[in-house]
This record gives C-alpha cells, sequence and structure tokens, in this order.
C-alpha cells in the first residue's frame, strides 16, 4: 500500500467536509466535487407554495408564477409610507420604513423625487387586481404582466411601485419609466438602499413577468447588494441560494 503525501490527504478530507455541506447537496455536486448550479425552473401557472411562509423568513420567501403564500398571509405590522416621508399612499411592513426614508431623501437631493404609486395589496385586492387587467387586456396579457392572486410579491408588505413625485402619471404610461429621471436614478441607486428591482429589462424568460422599471422589492442592504453583484434576477437568486436548497 502506497503512503499518499500529506497535501493529497488533506485535499481529500476538504473534499469529504465541503461533499457533506448543504451547499454542496444544494447544487448537486458532482463526483468530482464540482458544483453545478440549481436549474431554475420554466415559467409555468401552477399554485405551489412557497417554501418561506413565515413572515420572519420574508427576505427568502420566493413568489413568481409557480410559487405562492395563502389568503391569510397578512403582514402584522404595516404602516403608512408617509411615516418615510415620501409621497403616495399605501402601506408597508415597518422594518421597510427606514430605508424608504433614506433613499426618499437621496433621491430628493439628487433632484429626482420618487413617490409610493402602490405597496401593500391583500390576498382580496390582488384577486380585484387580477380581474380587472383580464377584463382590460385578456387573460394572456394579464398572466404576462399581473400576479395571480397570492403570487404577487405586494403582498409580503416589502414590494413597492414607484413612480415620479413631479408627477401623478403611472409609472406604466410612460415608454420607459427608468427612463426619466427619478426612474433612472432609482434602476442607478436603489439597491444601495435595500430595493432591488425585481422584474429588469429583457429577462422575462426569467422573472416569468413583463419588464417593470417601477416595481421594486425591499431585501435589506446586505442581500440587496448580494443580488445586485451577482447580476441574477431575484428570482434567480432566491431559486439558487434558498428555494433549492434541501
Amino acid at each position: 500500500m502506497h503512503r499518499r503525501p500529506a497535501l493529497v490527504i488533506a485535499s481529500l478530507a476538504l473534499g469529504v467536509i465541503l461533499g457533506s455541506g448543504t451547499a454542496m447537496a444544494a447544487s448537486g455536486g458532482s463526483a468530482h466535487g464540482v458544483a453545478a448550479t440549481p436549474r431554475l425552473p420554466a415559467c409555468a401557472y401552477l399554485d405551489i407554495k412557497t417554501r418561506f411562509m413565515s413572515l420572519t423568513r420574508w427576505r427568502q420567501t420566493s413568489l413568481d408564477t409557480r410559487l405562492r403564500v395563502g389568503p391569510k398571509y397578512i403582514p402584522t405590522d404595516l404602516v403608512t409610507v408617509g411615516r418615510a416621508g415620501v409621497a403616495g399612499s399605501g402601506k408597508v411592513r415597518r422594518l421597510v420604513i427606514d430605508d424608504l426614508e433614506a433613499m426618499g431623501a437621496a433621491a430628493q437631493r439628487a433632484h429626482k423625487a420618487i413617490a409610493v404609486r402602490s405597496a401593500y395589496r391583500s390576498y382580496d385586492q390582488q384577486v380585484a387586481t387580477f380581474a380587472y387587467w383580464v377584463r382590460v387586456s385578456g387573460r394572456a396579457a394579464a398572466l404576462r404582466s399581473s400576479a395571480r392572486p397570492g403570487h404577487s410579491e405586494h403582498q409580503l408588505g416589502t414590494t413597492i411601485d414607484f413612480r415620479s413625485a413631479s408627477s401623478t402619471r403611472a409609472p406604466w404610461d410612460y415608454a420607459d419609466w427608468a427612463t426619466t429621471g427619478p426612474g433612472r436614478w432609482m434602476k442607478n441607486n436603489a439597491w444601495k438602499y435595500g430595493f432591488v428591482m425585481s422584474y429588469p429589462k429583457g429577462k422575462s424568460s426569467r422573472t416569468c413577468y413583463t419588464y417593470e422599471p417601477w416595481h421594486y422589492r425591499y431585501v435589506g442592504r446586505t442581500l440587496a447588494e448580494r443580488i445586485h453583484d451577482s447580476g441574477l434576477t431575484i428570482r434567480e437568486y432566491l431559486w439558487r441560494h434558498y428555494e433549492s436548497v434541501p
């Protein structure tokens, strides 16, 4: 029996340790110890309960055309967005307020003031909203641009549709709100304050929804920075790091 060099033995030991970890198991590591990226599920209109249903796991909760929360998912700490000193109406979870206030003030200083168009939506509100868009544009178009009840990030209480503070015009009435002063400022800076655009341009095959430059989900500054630096959409990042992990 030949003795293996100490370096080889150490490498094998490290491989055993890593191979037994959650990250390796979650990514489907190969026999050679190379981690494979978990495949993002194709967009499909299903009704699967999302993995993280607890209000305390709001950062990790994945919602898309496949994954949902139920009618009983109701944040218990909702407060008006006015507490953050931004224009508009609606409610968000209290934990969003401090960074929303900081972001609103920064946009104001840059002369790109933002306002809230829409914030928290209950399950019942989503029923009405989706039904409205079906009437206006037909079911096929509505599915691409409006979440079915229980599938909307707005139900989390951490998602906001923004608009320009200088106008009450809806952001979706612009050719591309991200080309306006406030919209461009948000695109470039929102992540610094914990907000990430959920449905960026050119990535509908990965987000499952059409481009919405006004729709931002708050995930906290640390996670927002990680998502921004990864170049992934929120859906991709959450699937890779949380939803697909055993």
